[in-house]
């Protein structure tokens, strides 16, 4: 294998996996993050812990300090009542004294890290913010805190049925506020509507909020999102390549960000929620409320080394404007809720609640999917690989194929640098001439050899020609496997059952640390890739002989290095290298073959020479 060529990709493999690493850590929580992220310490039941001197605003407007008998707050218990909702997509259960969801797990969905368990829940264990309400009003805060929840039903089954189902909870706030949390559920859907009414059932007004007029009461998620985690990376207790995670925000224009910038705080959020690899839970509100965003981090929370939880720390919340709601009145808004698949063709389909049929999806919740740099090009790869998977039925198909047409695209870059390799071969004798002659001035031999190239028409970056175009290729294909939900557990044949994660042939009792990987069970398919890169190397390596000792050891042992830094990579990557090897073999032996031996005419100091008496000379 040429040195241009080995340097090509050993330089793409080492920008790939730094990018990689990069892409993965550099939206981890920052300690000094906008001044609009709230920094609150966790207790036992909930995020929030009130200073007992807080002062109380009363409906006249006036303060008053805050009992210390208030601080009673409802503990969740074993013993607390579930409510289970179960339709063909999802299954919910929530706390009924909390008014909370505690699981939602996506049926058609099994859980990587142990097959034999239920379905993928999203919520952590822990989190105890989902579509919690948080209010900006101390008194109504700490009132909220005592209050328990009541539902009107104990379980929902809409399972192969075409009727929708509702679920209402409701609780009386220090015996003024009525507050429901009404929910209706679709079968066939991801999506479900939710409803939150007050009623003030006292006879003075109610300030629902706090006294700025942005900070009314917030519907919550968090903190954090299950991750979908693989059986080697369970095992390990390390993640291997993931994306942008955790708490987004989408205020209609750019990309979904983590946290807005505090002249863009009160801007009105389209959705916002919690994000993972290749699934989403996002609250979607009414685009009349003009819900802000708001992210509360708990650095206190014991995250430890749990990789089993994304953004742990993190609660992501609409926050809807604060009102006074007058005696005997009642006020609601409403959201949708969509909890599922990073799946465009399902997110295109998603709009806000009250959206005019007339109007095109304004809220674009697809953009929650992002494929990084070379996005348009990941985009037309999925859009390829759903066509062929139309018509095959296997993503691996998908991958070969694509292969075949990026050879074929890039075949006139190919050929051409095959022609300026074999030339450079032609020259080497001439330029080891050049290297004897001007040993001792290193200026004059790199101007002659210059000249050499130049009059015989030779570009030295020929041989990474063909790689150029390749390049996009490999990035979009490496954001494609993970990020896109299509491929997750996509078969391909045999022992390759899923096409986002490696190849697992027997799994080891045992694991062997590595520098670049760990081994914990035989992959065949980075093997295989390897062996046919040792193939390259006999079809293409004799095109530009090596000269130097250390860039032969590279080239000896760059087919074992490939198969460490693949071992542990999605075997839909490594397919689609393996493939790439196997087409470049078969194009350079058809090339070598039709290849023109006749003799050439080299020119060296000016002077016009034959190769092959060059060659017998040397």
């Amino acid at each position: 294998m040429g040195a241009r060529y080995i340097l090509a990709l050993v330089l793409m493999i080492v920008v790939m996996v730094a990018w990689s690493l990069f892409y993965g850590d550099r939206f981890a929580p920052q300690p000094d993050e906008s001044p609009m992220t709230e920094q609150t310490p966790a207790t036992e039941t909930d995020e929030a812990t009130i200073d007992p001197t807080t002062q109380a605003t009363t409906s006249d407007g006036t303060t008053a300090p805050l009992s210390p008998d208030l601080f009673k707050q409802v503990q969740e218990s074993p013993d607390d009542s579930m409510v289970n909702v179960q339709t063909d997509n999802y299954t919910i259960v929530f706390n009924e004294k909390l008014g909370i969801a505690k699981q939602w797990r996506l049926n058609r969905f099994p859980d990587r890290a142990d097959p034999a368990a239920e379905p993928l829940n999203l919520i952590p264990e822990n989190a105890l913010n989902c579509l919690a309400l948080k209010f900006g009003s101390a008194q109504l805060t700490l009132d909220a805190l005592r209050a328990t929840w009541k539902a009107d039903k104990s379980e929902i089954n809409i399972t192969g049925g075409q009727n929708t189902e509702t679920l209402t909870f409701t609780t009386t706030i220090a015996d003024k506020l009525r507050v429901a949390k009404q929910f209706v559920f679709h079968p066939n859907t991801y999506y479900v509507d939710m409803t939150v009414a007050f009623h003030n059932v006292s006879d003075e007004p109610i300030l629902i909020g706090g006294n700025e007029p942005a900070n009314g009461y917030e519907l919550q998620w968090g903190r954090g999102i299950n991750a979908d985690l693989l059986p080697y990376e369970k095992r390990s207790g390390k993640r291997g390549r993931h994306g942008k995670e955790g708490a987004k925000v989408y205020i209609g224009n750019g990309k979904p960000e983590r946290q807005l910038k505090p002249e863009r705080a009160l801007e009105t959020a389209l959705w916002a929620g919690m994000d993972s690899q290749y699934f989403t839970a996002m609250m979607i509100p009414d685009q009349e409320i003009a819900a802000t965003y708001r992210l509360t981090e708990t650095p206190q929370a014991n995250t430890a080394s749990d990789i089993t939880v994304i953004a742990p720390t993190e609660t992501a919340a609409l926050v809807v404007p604060s009102t006074y709601l007058p005696p005997q009145q009642k006020q609601a808004n409403e959201f949708r809720l969509y909890v599922g698949p990073k799946d465009d063709t399902i997110l295109k389909t998603i709009e806000a609640p009250n959206t005019p049929e007339t109007t095109e999806n304004p809220i674009n919740l697809s953009k929650i999917i992002d494929f990084g740099f070379f996005s348009h090009i990941a985009w037309g790869m999925l859009w390829v690989f759903k066509g062929v998977h139309n018509i095959f039925g296997n993503y691996g198909i998908s991958i070969i194929l694509l292969t075949a047409l990026v050879k074929i695209f890039s075949y006139p870059f190919t050929h051409k640098a095959h022609k300026s390799m074999k030339k450079m071969q032609k020259l080497q004798p001439q330029l080891l001439e050049l290297k004897e002659k001007y040993r001792d001035d290193p200026q004059k031999l790199n101007r002659a050899t210059m000249r050499v190239y130049k009059e015989n028409g030779v570009n030295p970056l020929g041989g990474c020609i063909p790689w150029i175009p390749q390049i996009p290729i490999f990035w979009a294909l490496f954001a494609l496997l993970g990020s896109a939900v299509e491929l997750r557990g996509a078969p391909f044949m045999l022992w390759i059952d899923d096409l986002s994660a490696p190849d697992t042939l027997i799994e080891l009792p045992f694991t062997i640390p590595l520098i670049i990987t760990q081994i914990d069970a035989i992959r065949l398919l980075p093997i295989i890739n390897g062996l046919t890169t040792w193939l390259q190397q006999k079809f293409v390596g004799n095109m530009a002989p090596a000269t130097d000792n250390m860039q032969v050891k590279l080239m000896q042992f760059m087919p074992l290095i490939f198969i460490f830094i693949f071992y542990n990579w999605a075997s839909g990557f490594v397919l689609y290298w393996l493939c790439n090897n196997v087409f470049t073999v078969a194009q350079q032996y058809l090339q070598n073959r039709y290849a023109n031996d006749d003799d050439e005419i080299v020119v060296v100091d000016g002077k016009k020479r034959s190769n092959a008496k060059q060659k017998r000379n040397s």
